[in-house]
């Protein structure tokens, strides 16, 4: 039985793409193409929903990471900590604002940033601001990391590029005193049909500044801005996706714990019960022994028709544009390369799983 990592097909099902047409429709029509009704409508909701008093859209999630900063003051001469394993965009956007990335070591469980080593890292580091990330969907130590960053007066912006529905302290990602920074890149769980993000807020001034920065300086902010903002197509889209995400995203705990049921007797380290309620289950990583065991395991997989990514292959200090910076990474590079991600979307069903884990079952053996 195959197994698609994706299921764009589903997702796009008859009835929505019937009513995103007639909505394209009418914005060709009305020849709204930049900043329309759905941008304000969605702001407004998807705010709501994750508990920000602001919500601002933009261009897609590398340079709501880059705006994040900004406001914040951060730029040349400042240092960012960020997670040793994550997406090159953490990083990335760092570097492109003009600040250096400092690494922070992660949780050999979870691998999101750990308050441990941002502690060490701190007393040879003057770090001006962190950038955790709830990786996979897997919530960050949000609260731990305040407790250290809050009295040296370290500002926090949380990287949600994968954590839509996901859940901080039983309240919804977006909703702590942090910026909190979403990416909307089709893959995503809310996702666009382009690239499209949004910054998450719960202070007046910082909105003021991000609303500048993202259309051109334009506004009070008395800044330098950039051409960020998202386009009125992509938010007619994220509108009409953000009726359903609620049941989609309880697909996924669902899945998720079925997964758990599955593997759990089986030589592959899984998530601990405790993140199936919490996580947005973006991804659904396993951990393996060694990197030569999960490309094994992959290639298996592969000759089945089942689907999978090794999510991340390297640590940020193993990219060849970032091995020069400074910080702590042990846990990060024992990591990178031996998580697998397994197939994870919404129209996953019973036999799909057990499928999955009958295959990973055949090769372990």
């Amino acid at each position: 039985m195959a197994v698609s990592f994706y299921n764009f097909t589903d997702l796009h099902h008859k009835s929505f793409r019937d009513d995103i047409k007639a909505r394209l429709s009418k914005i060709i029509d009305d020849g709204s193409f930049v900043e329309g009704e759905f941008n304000g409508k969605f702001e407004k909701e998807f705010g709501v929903k994750q508990g920000a008093k602001h919500c601002l859209l933009v261009a897609n999630g590398t340079d709501a990471l880059e705006i994040a900063l900004q406001a914040h003051n951060i730029g040349p001469g400042h240092k960012v900590g960020v997670p040793g394993i994550t997406f090159y965009a953490t990083a990335e956007a760092v570097l492109n604002i003009g600040a250096e990335p400092v690494f922070i070591d992660v949780d050999p469980v979870s691998a999101c940033m750990c308050p441990e080593s941002l502690k060490r890292v701190m007393k040879e580091h003057k770090i001006d601001a962190i950038m955790p990330v709830h990786i996979y969907g897997l919530p960050a130590p949000i609260k731990a990391l305040e407790a250290v960053c809050d009295p040296a007066g370290i500002p926090i912006i949380e990287d949600a590029a994968q954590a839509q529905g996901t859940m901080v302290d039983g309240k919804p990602v977006g909703s702590t005193k942090n910026i909190v920074t979403f990416s909307f890149y089709p893959t995503k769980n809310l996702s666009a049909f382009g690239d499209a993000g949004a910054i998450l807020c719960q202070d007046d001034e910082q909105a003021s500044i991000v609303k500048t920065i993202r259309n051109h300086g334009r506004g009070d902010a008395n800044r330098l801005g950039r051409n960020s903002r998202c386009d009125h197509m992509q938010a007619a889209v994220l509108d009409l996706k953000l009726k359903e995400i609620d049941g989609y995203n309880q697909s996924r705990k669902k899945i998720a714990a079925m997964y758990n049921e599955e593997l759990k007797d089986l030589a592959v380290e899984i998530m601990p019960a405790h993140f199936v309620e919490s996580s947005s289950w973006h991804l659904y990583p396993i951990k393996l022994a060694n990197v030569e065991q999960r490309i094994g395991l992959q290639d298996h997989l592969k000759s089945k028709s089942i689907g999978t990514t090794p999510f991340y292959e390297r640590a940020m200090s193993q990219e060849k544009a970032l091995g020069g910076y400074k910080g702590e990474d042990k846990v990060a590079k024992d990591l990178a390369g031996r998580m697998l991600c397994l197939p994870m979307n919404p129209f996953l069903t019973k036999d799909h799983i057990k499928e999955v884990a009958k295959e990973i079952a055949n090769f372990l053996n």
